[in-house]
C-alpha cells in the first residue's frame, strides 16, 4: 500500500530533535527542549496508527511485517551506537560506572531502559547526565507500545472506525489523567513509564484515525493550525524547564501543537513550506540517528571533564558531531537495513536476535565482574569500586530510620537536625561511639530548603529556587516541630548552608528560644574533590598525604557562621581539617567522600574523629559519653 510522502513530517522531526541535543548541550534559553521527545512520541503515534489502520481496513495486515519493520527502522543504528558505546565505556569509566552502564545495556536490550532509569534516578538528577544510555529511555517506552499497541487495534477493529476511535479517546484522556495526577506525586515514574507517556502515542494516533475518513483542512484554518502548532512547541521549548511538572496537563501545549502541525501542515501552508525546507527535511531524515549519538557524546565528553561539565564551545562541536554521524549511521546503516532487497525478513529477525543477545552479554559481563576494576593498579581500585548510590545508601539510611524516634525519659537525647550533611555527622556519631549515653533522633530538611525559623515563608522564598518554592513551603520548620527540637538536651544543626540561611541563622535560633541548659552546635560546610578520576591523579602525584582545594563558597559561608554565631557553638569543619587543603584519604589509605560531599564509613570515622577531638564537640566523644551514661544527672 502505497502513502503520499509528507515531507513537512520530517521537517517536524528535526523541530523535535534539535532543542532536544541542544537542551542536553546545557544552552541556556532552551530550558524545555526535552519537549522534543513528547513531539516524537506524536509524530511516532500518528505514522504507525496510520499504517496498522490502513492495512487493517485493507485486510492486509501482518503483526510479523509490523514487527519486522519496526527492527529495520529501530535496531540496526541502535546496535551501532550501543557498541560504540561500549568500547568508550570500556575505555574510559570508572569501574562502578562501567558496572551501571552495563545494567543499562542489558535493560535496553530487553526494552525496559525506562524502568530501569526511573529506579535509579530522575531524568533532571546531575547523575543523568553522565549516564551515556539515559535517552534510551524514550526507545524503551515507544519499543513498549509497539508490542502492545497493533494487539489492541486489531482486537478492536472488529467495531466501527467511530467506536474503534471513542475507546482510544477514552484510554488516552485516563492516561493524561494519570499523568497529571502523577506528576506531582510520583513524578520520575510519571516522567519515565509508558502508561503515563501513552496518551501522548494516544493522540497522534487518534489523529490518523481521524484523517482515514476525512481530509485535512484547507485555506485560513490550514494557516492558522499549522502555524499556531509551531508556535505552540516554540512556546514550550522556550518556556518549560526541569521545574515543570512533566508530562502533565502542561504536556498538552507542544503535544497538541505537534497534532495541529499533522493536521494541517501541508505544501499549501506557510507551515508546511517552512517544514518541507531541505535543511530541516535532511534533519529530520537522520533525526533517529542524531538522537541514539548526541547523549553518548555528551556524557563521555562530561565524564572526562574535570569539573563534570565541559566548555560550551565543546558541547556544541559534539552537538554538530552527533549530526555528522547521524548522517553516516543513516547512509550506511539505516537505508541499508530498511531495503527488503539487502536484508530478508529472517536475516533481519535474526541479526536482531543476535544484536540483543551480544548486548546483554556484554552488559552482563560488565556487571558480574564488577566493571572490570583489573584495568587500573591496584592500589587505585578501592577508591573506584563502588558507585554513588551503594555510599549514598549507606549516608542516609541509619539517620533516617530516627526521623520521629520518640524522646527518652531516662537519658539525654540528641537530635539532629539538617539535610544530607546532618546524615553524615550522624554516620560520624556513629562511627565514633560519641554521644554514646544519648537517645538520638533526626529530622530532615531538604538543602534546597535549607533551615529557617522565625519570619513568614514569603521573606525567604525569594531566596529559593522557583521551582522548589511550593515543596519548601511545607519543609520550613513549623512551630510544633522547634518544639520537639526544645526538648532535646543537645540540638546539632548541620547543612550545606547557604548565605541566606547563614545570614540569618542567629536569628533562627533565637527565634526558637532554646531553654536554659540545652546545648546547641551548628557544623559548618564541607568540601572534598568531586571527580574520583582527578581523585586518582592527585593520589598518583601525592600518595595518602593527598589534598584539595575547598570550596571558595563554603569558605565564605564559614566564616559568615563563624563572625555571627559564638565559638563554643559553631564548629568549623574546613578550618579544622582543611589549613593546607581538604585530606582527601584517611591516614589509612581509604577514601574520605565518594562524590566530594558525603562522606564513606572511612570518612565518617576520621572526620569524627578529628571534630570530637578538636572542635567544642569533643566534651561528647566516646568517654565523656560513657560518663554521662554511667550517670544520667544532666542539665
Amino acid at each position: 500500500m502505497t502513502v503520499q510522502y509528507r515531507p513537512e513530517i520530517d521537517g517536524l522531526r528535526a523541530v523535535a530533535v534539535l532543542p532536544v541535543i541542544l537542551f542536553h548541550a546545557g544552552i541556556e534559553g532552551l530550558s524545555g527542549g526535552f519537549v522534543g521527545v513528547d513531539v516524537f512520541f506524536v509524530i511516532s503515534g500518528f505514522l504507525i496508527t496510520g499504517i496498522i489502520a490502513r492495512e487493517l481496513a485493507a485486510g492486509d495486515f501482518s503483526i510479523v511485517r509490523f514487527y519486522e519493520r519496526r527492527a529495520r527502522r529501530i535496531l540496526p543504528a541502535l546496535f551501532l551506537v550501543l557498541a560504540a558505546s561500549s568500547v568508550a565505556a570500556l575505555a574510559i569509566m570508572l569501574p562502578y560506572e562501567l558496572k551501571a552502564f552495563g545494567q543499562g545495556l542489558v535493560a535496553v536490550a530487553l526494552f525496559v531502559s525506562n524502568i530501569l532509569f526511573w529506579q535509579q534516578s530522575g531524568y533532571f538528577a546531575a547523575a543523568s547526565e553522565l549516564n551515556p544510555l539515559l535517552h534510551t529511555w524514550s526507545l524503551a517506552v515507544e519499543e513498549q507500545f509497539y508490542i502492545i499497541f497493533p494487539l489492541v487495534l486489531m482486537a478492536l477493529w472488529r467495531w466501527k472506525l467511530r467506536a474503534v476511535w471513542m475507546v482510544l479517546a477514552t484510554l488516552t484522556v485516563c492516561s493524561l489523567l494519570l499523568a497529571d495526577y502523577a506528576s506531582t506525586r510520583v513524578p520520575s515514574a510519571n516522567f519515565f513509564l509508558l502508561p503515563t507517556r501513552a496518551w501522548e502515542l494516544g493522540i497522534g494516533a487518534l489523529l490518523a484515525l481521524w484523517l482515514m475518513r476525512r481530509p485535512q483542512p484547507s485555506g485560513i484554518l490550514a494557516e492558522a493550525l499549522g502555524l499556531a502548532g509551531l508556535a505552540a512547541i516554540a512556546v514550550s521549548v522556550l518556556l518549560y524547564g526541569p521545574q515543570t511538572p512533566f508530562p502533565s496537563f502542561h504536556a498538552l501545549l507542544p503535544v497538541l501543537g505537534t497534532a495541529a502541525v499533522l493536521y494541517a501542515a501541508q505544501p499549501a501552508t506557510l507551515a508546511g513550506r517552512l517544514l518541507s525546507w531541505k535543511p530541516a527535511v535532511g534533519i529530520g531524515l537522520i533525526s533517529y540517528s542524531a538522537y541514539l549519538w548526541h547523549q553518548p557524546l555528551f556524557a563521555f565528553a562530561r565524564l572526562t571533564a574535570p569539573e563534570t561539565e565541559p566548555p560550551l564551545w565543546l558541547m556544541l562541536l559534539l552537538a554538530g558531531a552527533s549530526l555528522g554521524l547521524a548522517g553516516l549511521s543513516w547512509r550506511f546503516v539505516e537505508r541499508p537495513f530498511r531495503r527488503k532487497d539487502g536484508f530478508g525478513r529472517g536475516a533481519v529477525f535474526s541479526m536482531a536476535a543476535a544484536g540483543n543477545v551480544v548486548a546483554i552479554i556484554f552488559g552482563f559481563l560488565f556487571v558480574q565482574t564488577a566493571g572490570f576494576p583489573g584495568r587500573y593498579p591496584e592500589p587505585y581500585r578501592p577508591l573506584i569500586a563502588m558507585g554513588d548510590p551503594e555510599y549514598g545508601q549507606y549516608v542516609r539510611t541509619a539517620y533516617n530510620a530516627l526521623q520521629g524516634k520518640a524522646f527518652s525519659e531516662d537519658r539525654p537525647n540528641l537530635m539532629i537536625v539538617g539535610d544530607s550533611f546532618s546524615q553524615d555527622f550522624y554516620n560520624m556519631v556513629e562511627e565514633t561511639g560519641a554521644f554514646s549515653g544519648f537517645n538520638i533522633s533526626t529530622h530532615y530538611v531538604p538543602v534546597r530548603c535549607q533551615i529557617h525559623f522565625g519570619s513568614l515563608y514569603e521573606t525567604i522564598s525569594p531566596f529559593i529556587a522557583e521551582q522548589d518554592r511550593e515543596i519548601c513551603r511545607g519543609r520550613v520548620l513549623s512551630q510544633e516541630q522547634v518544639d520537639r527540637v526544645r526538648r532535646a538536651d543537645v540540638v546539632i544543626f548541620a547543612s550545606s548552608w547557604a548565605d541566606w540561611s547563614a545570614t540569618r541563622l542567629p536569628e533562627t535560633l533565637a527565634a526558637m528560644d532554646f531553654p536554659d541548659g540545652q546545648r546547641t552546635f551548628v557544623i559548618g560546610s564541607k568540601r572534598f574533590e568531586r571527580s574520583r578520576r582527578e581523585l586518582i591523579k592527585i593520589v598518583s602525584r601525592n600518595g595518602q598525604a593527598a589534598r584539595g582545594p575547598y570550596s571558595e563558597n563554603d569558605w565564605k559561608t564559614n566564616v559568615l557562621l563563624s563572625d555571627t554565631l559564638p565559638d563554643e557553638i559553631f564548629v568549623d569543619v574546613i578550618g579544622t581539617l582543611c589549613e593546607e587543603g581538604c585530606p582527601l584519604l584517611t591516614p589509612e589509605g581509604e577514601m574520605i567522600s565518594h562524590d566530594g560531599s558525603h562522606l564513606t564509613p572511612a570518612g565518617a570515622a576520621y572526620i569524627g574523629h578529628r571534630l570530637f577531638t578538636e572542635t567544642p564537640l569533643r566534651e561528647f566523644a566516646a568517654s565523656r559519653s560513657a560518663a554521662i551514661q554511667e550517670n544520667p544527672a544532666h542539665d
